[in-house]
């Protein structure tokens, strides 16, 4: 069985990029990536889930977070899972919750299904009829926009006898350069750079369902503040890492810029980073 994934590679609503501006550029509240501990999970397993999140113009504003979680909700969809969740509460941007000891009843492989809200004002646990959301984000003005309000959701596969660790983002490099994550790094404006990173060994796992043995794909992620990529994501190249041409903005230079990546694999395992830099 190869991993489903929920709501797509990307987690909808929560990865979406305001107005026309490509996916990869984050200029608003965004949740791009949320980590499990047990992308594949038995019934009964406590789960963790642990968010990257950004919020560039917040200017270090609070955000208020609430998780829902549903079983089996019988679509990819996120609305689907919000409409039969079975617990909604306030939080912080991590979570945990239990899988059902029922979510295998009937069925080999169940599907656990958690949903998040982010909002950069006070969260109330009713149901939204204009956007759909399971919860209400409002502010001194009232209802808050898509400036500082996200929600989404992600799931954990259920079944039994099979596991997945997440893959691990080794070394980050820019222009073929080490760049650790307190590196001071200051980038020429002028001219395009290439970041890249790999993933630590094994991170590709190779399991068996029966059928022989399938390997793993990896894909890696990589989200902006300022610039343009050549695009938001890319497979791994011969020698395994993930590459990535950036193309400096023409103004705004004032402000350092900030780069988040994420690796995952075809199976809900994933992991992340970030990095920071300035012009010269």
């Amino acid at each position: 069985m190869r991993r489903v994934l929920l709501f797509g590679s990307c987690i909808v609503l929560a990865c979406e990029a305001s107005g026309f501006e490509p996916e990869y550029l984050v200029d608003t509240l965004r949740v791009l990536a949320v980590q499990t501990d047990l992308p594949l999970a038995e019934p009964g397993e406590s789960v963790h889930f642990t968010t990257m999140w950004a919020d560039p113009n917040g200017a270090g504003r609070p955000i208020a977070w609430a998780w829902g979680t549903c079983l089996n909700p019988g679509s990819a969809q996120i609305p689907n899972c919000a409409a039969s969740m079975t617990s909604l509460s306030l939080g912080t941007d991590s979570f945990s919750a239990t899988v059902p000891q029922n979510a295998l009843d009937g069925v080999i492989a169940g599907e656990f299904g958690v949903i998040f809200a982010a909002c950069a004002g006070t969260i109330t646990l009713s149901r939204n009829p204009a956007n759909g959301a399971p919860v209400t984000c409002t502010d001194s003005s009232g209802v808050v926009g898509r400036q500082g309000f996200v929600w989404g959701g992600t799931r954990v596969t259920v079944v039994r006898g099979l596991r997945n660790q997440n893959p691990g983002i080794d070394q980050v490099l820019v222009d073929g350069n080490a760049w650790g994550k307190n590196d001071a790094l200051v980038l020429d404006p002028s001219v395009t750079h290439a970041f890249t990173y790999t993933a630590t060994d094994g991170s590709a796992e190779t399991y068996d369902i029966g059928t022989g043995p399938i390997t793993e794909q990896l894909v890696g992620w990589f989200y902006v503040t300022t610039g343009a990529l050549v695009a938001g994501y890319s497979s791994p190249d011969a020698s395994g890492a993930f590459d990535m041409t950036y193309t400096p903005p023409t103004s705004g230079r004032t402000r350092p810029v900030h780069l988040w990546l994420v690796l995952r694999d075809d199976r809900g395992g994933l992991s992340y980073t970030d990095r920071t830099f300035s012009w010269r």
